[in-house]
């Protein structure tokens, strides 16, 4: 039987797009018959939710080797000493359970990448993120170190997105650069009580951070809302509480507090989705886009930045509509050419909704997973 080790970062208090792609990635892989672990390097709602599914999974302290730019040098070496010593013990637990392939969640994690080399195991990096563009961060030893590193400690490189895949083409070998979208499940869960409302509603969901440009989709509705479109703002996540409070100020400045709706963090914002007329994705650089998807889902038009992962999700006219990532002023005219075509937005809703169910399914994601690991095994391995 294929055993796998997974290495996930940190998992904090609530399910945010990683740790709800790794459950979708361990539950995928179970179905054809792999043995799943999980280390972790602190507990939290991920460490609940695999104890549910009964996976084994434990905490060893490791930390990421990537920081916000500002993060002392002194402190980044630090680090990465103990992180030397900890990959022996995250090695020694791989033994204990006598795991195949260690599969790395994220490029944020390099430990596991080592604790594999010394038990000469192949490794799998499962990259979601561009890192600087999407996050504003660096490497603790350097872009150019670190990347040939992952380079030299992997087999196989997965990626979310071909936008991913063109950043690490030239340190990554193209040979072992893997493109598998991720699946996405959606819950429909209960209806959640809004206040009724004959505005046309916005919404965009992530964490209040400003690679995801909430401030974009605030102004965009100042534009319209001055013009004398009837339209409103949903805002969903928690994040920086100096960014909320940047948003909020601008909504006051621009005298449109009464249309933007500050919702908070919704631990399933699909029935949120569900609620609203258009999705928007105003983030920067999407590595890949699960909240894009899950829009599809829920029968939505979306409007999403010519930019990273997002620009592969979306076509132009068919299931959405795309505009320069940060032109507030080309998303106000996006918005409006939607909310004057109920009809339009209701065929790109349907359209979005029957191509996001055919091509996200766990049974697609799962085999292409399965198949790239089974080759690292080596093993007669039937689906």
């Amino acid at each position: 039987m294929m055993k796998v080790c997974f290495i996930a970062a940190c998992p904090g208090t609530d399910m945010r797009g990683g740790p709800r792609s790794l459950l979708e990635t361990i539950d995928s892989l179970q179905k054809l018959g792999v043995e799943c672990f999980v280390l972790l390097p602190a507990q939290g709602r991920l460490f609940d939710e695999l104890s549910l599914r009964h996976i084994p999974v434990r905490v060893i302290p490791y930390e990421r080797w990537l920081e916000a730019t500002n993060y002392p040098l002194r402190d980044r070496w630090r680090k990465l000493k103990r992180s030397y010593h900890i990959a022996f013990q995250i090695a020694a637990q791989i033994k204990e359970w006598q795991c195949n392939v260690v599969y790395t969640n994220t490029i944020a994690i390099g430990v596991g990448a080592f604790a594999a080399f010394l038990l000469r195991k192949p490794h799998v990096w499962h990259i979601r993120e561009f890192v600087y563009e999407d996050h504003g961060q660096v490497f603790d030893l350097g872009r150019n170190l670190t990347l040939k590193l992952v380079d030299l400690l992997s087999q196989v490189c997965i990626v979310n997105s071909k936008a991913v895949a063109q950043k690490y083409e030239q340190w990554i070998a193209p040979t072992k650069l893997k493109v598998v979208y991720q699946a996405v499940n959606v819950t429909p869960g209960e209806s959640i009580a809004l206040p009724p409302t004959t505005n046309f509603r916005c919404i965009i969901v992530g964490a209040l951070v400003e690679g995801k440009r909430q401030e974009d989709a605030i102004r965009a509705i100042a534009q319209l809302v001055h013009t004398g479109v009837r339209v409103e703002l949903l805002i969903v996540g928690d994040g920086d509480p100096q960014y909320r409070e940047y948003l909020e100020n601008i909504a006051t400045k621009n005298h449109i507090e009464q249309f933007i709706k500050f919702y908070g963090y919704a631990d399933n914002p699909f029935p949120l989705m569900q609620s609203a007329d258009v999705v928007l994705v105003c983030s920067k650089c999407e590595a890949f886009g699960r909240v894009t998807v899950e829009g599809m889902r829920a029968g939505k038009p979306i409007i999403g930045t010519r930019s990273g992962g997002t620009q592969e999700l979306i076509r132009d006219g068919f299931n959405g509509l795309l505009y320069t990532a940060e032109d507030e002023r080309e998303l106000a005219q996006k918005i409006r050419y939607i909310c004057d075509r109920p009809d339009l937005a209701k065929q790109m809703g349907e359209n979005g909704q029957q191509w996001a169910a055919e091509q996200f399914t766990p049974a697609r994601y799962g085999k292409e997973i399965y198949l790239l690991l089974k080759q690292l095994c080596g093993k007669n391995l039937e689906i």
